[in-house]
């Protein structure tokens, strides 16, 4: 509980002086991209510390250690993904990177049922990606073999 306090109160002092930084950019248009990052980031720092104070957990609770095993799978995936984003193009590549970790992250609870949720929810992902990418910032991603 402490730690999470000390790092949402880090985080956000980081997310003021970023925020505050951008005042200084030459194009204020520029700004626009970054500021949204930088607000969503200050909104779910401020829902960590919330968190922190909010919800008490036992003392005794005991993690299970660190999963080495999934973070080595997810690693190289992120690198596939990179290699593979220029081929079959970036909302494809996105929308397969995304169920496929979430699939291997949830893989305890994995039904047919949670897959499809996944696919949906990749679907949903992907189409918020591309409104956010060419309709409102109108920013050029890799086009693939489908675009």
């Amino acid at each position: 509980m402490k730690r999470d306090m000390i790092v949402s109160l880090v985080l956000l002092v980081g997310i003021i002086s970023l925020y505050l930084s951008l005042g200084s950019m030459d194009d204020p248009r520029a700004a626009n991209f970054p500021k949204v990052i930088i607000i969503i980031m200050g909104v779910l720092s401020t829902l960590l510390l919330l968190q922190s104070l909010i919800l008490k957990q036992p003392k005794s609770s005991q993690g299970a250690g660190f999963p080495f095993g999934r973070f080595l799978i997810c690693f190289f995936m992120i690198i596939i993904y990179f290699i593979f984003m220029e081929t079959l193009g970036f909302y494809l590549s996105a929308f397969l990177f995304f169920v496929l970790v979430t699939c291997i992250l949830g893989s305890s609870d994995l039904t047919a049922r949670t897959a499809v949720m996944r696919v949906i929810v990749g679907v949903v992902f992907t189409g918020i990606l591309f409104l956010l990418f060419n309709v409102l910032l109108a920013v050029q991603t890799p086009k693939g073999v489908l675009m």
